[in-house]
């Protein structure tokens, strides 16, 4: 099984932004955005969730508008018709929240931990003993990734999405545009 790092393709594509001013209103002690310790944004809300705006921009004026972008680094937006293709294979794996104009916030909440490292196939660049540990090249096991559709690096504080095979062919073969999905699991720090 291949595992993916999910990047914008903004060579194609406009990124999405969510209102997060109007957005971070909706929930208690929320200053800046949540936190990366994984949690659920719905029960962090003060009343019912009210939708709020999403826009599209890059500098490529002849970009399109997404089927799936990723947000934050560490959530989707998607279409209606992305959610309607992928709901199945995430509504166990994070929450769904509607924006405006029938697109939908996805927080995905499924993680691996550092323990998902394949230590012999991985390698570190190591400055010095305080250095963050930054990988050359990421290899993560196979056993830790079984099952997994859309995930987290707990080891990377949460910082990015992941995905299998599955949840790949599901958007390809649906032609959802919007993300690549890159190999090089490194390529994030690098």
């Amino acid at each position: 099984m291949t595992t993916y790092r999910l990047l914008n393709n903004v060579n194609k594509f406009h990124e999405a932004f969510v209102d997060f001013r109007a957005m971070r209103k909706q929930f208690e002690g929320v200053k800046v955005w949540f936190s990366q310790k994984n949690e659920p944004l719905l029960d962090r809300l003060k009343t019912d969730w009210r939708p709020v705006a999403v826009s599209f921009e890059s500098d490529l004026k002849t970009n399109q508008i997404p089927d799936i972008s990723v947000w934050n680094y560490s959530c989707l937006v998607l279409s209606e018709n992305a959610k309607l293709v992928l709901e199945n294979l995430l509504v166990e794996r994070g929450e769904f929240l509607p924006l405006e104009a029938g697109y939908w916030l996805f927080n995905c909440l499924d993680v691996i931990d550092g323990d998902s490292i394949d230590p012999d196939q991985s390698s570190f660049q190591i400055d010095s003993e305080d250095s963050l540990h930054i990988p050359r090249n990421l290899v993560l096991k196979d056993d830790s990734t079984s099952g997994k559709v859309l995930f987290k690096p707990s080891f990377a504080h949460n910082s990015f999405l992941l995905c299998s095979d599955e949840f790949k062919d599901a958007a390809e073969n649906s032609k959802l545009g919007g993300v690549v999905f890159e190999e090089n699991l490194a390529k994030v720090f690098l």
